[in-house]
């Protein structure tokens, strides 16, 4: 008994990601890929783009509704398909994303995720353009996390400045926040490339966007969990800084009770800005959070 429970643990950590299709019976999971080559074969050549059609006739259902597991397997084969020849489905691909609701969302960020890493650069205008068109935050996060972000591991020299230019031509809060959210998760799996990504965001300090400001605040904390030689680096590079917008940013990102840090505060206390003097209050206010942990 013993054995067999090690073997299904084994199992299962081998093949996560095959997990959802033990849900799903062979006699299923066959007509569900026979039913996606039809529909692309004869539905979509005719302007056919309701892919409901698929799974509609499978038999169980969640709360009324077709389970997840069974939309995510036809999206994973409905990718595979089109991802050898994704330009002849860029109609379908974008009217489902705009008019099917959360499952075409979905089944367009995972077959966009596959075509978009096979080929860097060729869908970037497309991606820009859908993502200034959405207005959803959460359609937004979605789109990010599941196309954006792996397009920045993957090719990060690439991406890192693809993210920063948008930063340099969006207002909208949501893209300008899932920007600073995607370079500072990338920071956090390589933090080799944390001095290239400050160093790009360090040009929008002097913004007056509290969103890129919040922005670059988490840049910072970021740096100092993965990097804090170059976090100290960079406070030491500004101890005499009296440009108020930095030193708000230096304030409020305060993550270390140090000497250097508590020098700069000194300073602040002194200055007879008061937005220099306030900032120096947050900063002790940050200090003494970490003193209670």
């Amino acid at each position: 008994m013993v054995e067999l429970v090690e073997l299904v643990e084994l199992i299962q950590l081998i093949q996560p990601a095959r997990k959802v299709f033990y849900m799903i019976s062979y006699d299923w999971q066959q007509r569900l890929k026979k039913d996606c080559k039809d529909f692309l074969n004869n539905k979509i050549p005719n302007r056919d783009y309701d892919f409901e059609i698929i799974y509609n006739a499978y038999p169980e259902r969640v709360n009324g509704e077709i389970p997840q597991y069974v939309s995510t397997f036809v999206a994973k084969e409905l990718a595979k398909i089109i991802s050898r020849k994704p330009d002849q489905f860029i109609d379908f691909l974008q009217f489902i994303q705009k008019n099917k609701g959360d499952v075409g969302k979905k089944i367009f960020n995972i077959i966009m995720q596959k075509v978009a890493l096979k080929n860097p650069g060729k869908y970037d205008q497309m991606l820009i353009d859908l993502v200034k068109a959405t207005e959803d935050e959460s359609s937004l996060r979605k789109i990010f996390d599941n196309i954006i972000f792996p397009l920045l591991k993957k090719y990060p020299e690439k991406y890192i400045d693809e993210l920063i230019e948008w930063l340099r031509v969006n207002n909208n809060k949501y893209i300008i926040e899932n920007i600073f959210k995607s370079l500072s998760n990338y920071i956090k799996i390589n933090k080799e490339k944390a001095k290239d990504i400050f160093e790009n965001c360090e040009s929008f300090w002097n913004s007056e966007n509290q969103s890129i400001r919040a922005g670059n605040i988490k840049i910072l904390k970021k740096i100092f969990k993965v990097n804090p030689e170059l976090y100290q680096e960079i406070y030491n590079n500004y101890q005499y800084t009296y440009n108020p917008n930095f030193i708000e940013i230096l304030a409020s990102a305060v993550t270390e009770d140090s000497k250097i840090i508590r020098q700069l505060i000194e300073r602040w206390n002194k200055s007879g800005n008061i937005r220099i003097r306030k900032a120096a209050v947050i900063a002790n206010k940050n200090i003494a959070k970490i003193k209670k942990k």
